[in-house]
């Protein structure tokens, strides 16, 4: 008998060794594949297991952390402890609102304004205003009641926590009537917030008639210095003054609109001369409220506690009274003052309460400022879901603290307008 090849064996042998290596890795490598797929289906059952039973873990490590830019708006809810936190990661832009150094008047002779063109400059009204139509409340009028008791006792407590500060606050709803006062009839200073009342009143004063709007006055720096500028701590901050030389002349409706959008207390002064001085002016604006009329005298004590006695000074209640009376001749009336309520609403001066609403929110405001009193009265009617007046007045050390306590009891009252709706 023929004897098999061993060289054929050893071939045969090999072949069958491989076969059996690389259907044992095959099964390997399914028992792997197969393994991993139960293990992946186990994690993620689990995950949305722990999703449901620890919502707020499960992704935590990978969440994108908030970076905080400009007027970023704070995400509000029912917990003291948010609204804190909240409003500290604000504080840095709410310093940029109220530090602003003003700006030095400058005597013509150190100006660059070599070839100034002293006729006016021609005027151009900005798109009219219009408030939206109110929301759909869903709170009862008792609900509402009990919101509004825990709002004040929101910033009562707030005022409580911050005995270095005087604070003062007014809310008043310009559709319901409601309203809200905490320790809104002590004197506050004013500063460039007068604006609002004396340009009411010469509104009011020219109500039907346009020739006086192309008036032209020419700046001759007669109000650099006044009683008016002196009370509203604002001499140097004045837009004209940093910007033209004397001999610029200007049409009274660029005046009107510079002592709101700008602050500029020369141009305050300009308004006051037209209304017969500041005595008139005032007489005509205590027709409206006279709590605190800004000609007495009244003894107050600062934050610091430091007593004053002088001019110069209102009440928060007279504040509200002043934007109450504004919307409701705009409302009856606009073509009274349409001008007055677009310029509040084109503020060139960022406003605190930017922080504490929503970015689509409307905020018509004029901010008062007195850095050499400490003093800041934000004074803004409230486009939100019910149109309000809210005025909040705080005397502190630095700016970066009145403005995040502004920011603050903003954000208490849209969180209180935001439960009734």
């Amino acid at each position: 008998m023929k004897r098999p090849n061993p060289t054929f064996l050893k071939k045969a042998e090999g072949i069958k060794t491989s076969r059996k290596k690389r259907t044992l890795i095959i099964i390997l490598i399914l028992i792997v594949l197969t393994f991993a797929v139960v293990f992946v289906s186990s994690m993620a059952s689990a995950q949305d297991k722990y999703r449901l039973m620890y919502p707020g873990l499960v992704g935590a490590a990978t969440s994108t952390t908030t970076e905080y830019s400009a007027y970023q708006r704070p995400v509000h809810t029912t917990t003291e402890t948010t609204t804190e936190a909240t409003t500290t990661a604000t504080t840095s832009q709410l310093h940029a609102i109220l530090a602003a150094t003003p700006t030095p008047v400058l005597e013509p002779e150190e100006t660059a304004h070599t070839s100034q063109n002293n006729s006016p400059d021609p005027f151009t009204e900005d798109r009219n205003f219009s408030f939206r139509p109110a929301g759909i409340q869903i709170a009862t009028y008792q609900e509402r009641a009990v919101y509004m008791d825990e709002l004040k006792e929101r910033i009562v407590k707030y005022q409580k926590t911050h005995s270095d500060m005087r604070i003062c606050y007014e809310f008043i709803s310009l559709s319901s009537g409601d309203r809200l006062g905490v320790d809104e009839l002590d004197p506050v200073v004013p500063s460039g917030a007068m604006a609002i009342p004396l340009e009411i009143v010469y509104y009011d004063s020219i109500a039907g008639v346009t020739g006086p709007l192309s008036k032209q006055i020419t700046y001759d720096g007669t109000y650099l210095n006044s009683e008016l500028s002196d009370h509203i701590g604002a001499r140097n901050s004045s837009y004209i003054a940093k910007s033209y030389d004397y001999g610029k002349a200007f049409y009274m409706r660029t005046l009107l609109n510079y002592a709101i959008v700008k602050n500029d207390s020369i141009a305050l002064n300009y308004v006051v001369e037209e209304l017969g001085g500041l005595e008139e002016a005032i007489k005509a604006v205590d027709g409206i409220s006279n709590y605190i009329s800004y000609n007495d005298s009244v003894i107050y004590t600062d934050y610091r506690g430091k007593e004053f006695r002088a001019p110069g000074t209102i009440s928060c209640y007279d504040m509200g009274k002043y934007l109450s009376y504004l919307y409701q001749v705009f409302i009856n009336n606009s073509q009274v003052n349409q001008r007055l309520v677009n310029d509040m609403a084109h503020s060139e001066i960022e406003s605190p309460l930017s922080a504490a609403f929503p970015e689509d929110t409307r905020i018509l405001h004029v901010l008062g400022r007195n850095t050499s009193r400490g003093a800041y009265l934000e004074c803004a009617i409230v486009d939100y879901e019910e149109p309000f007046a809210l005025i909040i007045y705080v005397e502190a050390g630095s700016p970066n603290s009145a403005g995040t306590a502004i920011a603050t009891l903003g954000g208490y009252t849209q969180e209180f307008i935001e439960s009734c709706y």
